[in-house]
């Protein structure tokens, strides 16, 4: 149970009318959950520079915040699970898809 807030921070890529998607294995929600790449935010960081670090970190490409897509929240108060996810949209600069450690494949869908 983890009885605390978790925020979780995203940028969304669209290119040819795919979105850039990275898998999480074995979650709540199955075996596999597609999501757009994020992470969490580290002390004294911008929320800008989260994202674009952690969408760096999971696709191998270095990205621009356009702007402020959505913010949501799930509570799961039997299990303690409570998450905010703020989304962003963006584009990407430059660099090559690779996988991130956490994450081996990561594609357009």
């Amino acid at each position: 149970m983890f009885n605390s807030i978790r925020l979780r921070f995203c940028l969304a890529v669209v290119e040819n009318e795919k979105i850039l998607l990275v898998p999480h294995y074995i979650t709540d929600a199955g075996a596999i959950q597609w999501l757009v790449p994020g992470g969490e935010i580290e002390f004294s960081e911008s929320l800008k520079d989260a994202v674009i670090r952690e969408f760096y970190e999971e696709t191998g490409f270095r990205a621009e915040v356009v702007r402020l897509l959505n913010v949501s929240e799930v509570i799961h108060p039997k299990t303690g699970y409570h998450r905010i996810t703020i989304s962003f949209s963006g584009y990407i600069l430059d660099g090559e898809l690779q996988s991130g450690t956490n994450h081996p494949y990561c594609t357009f869908r």
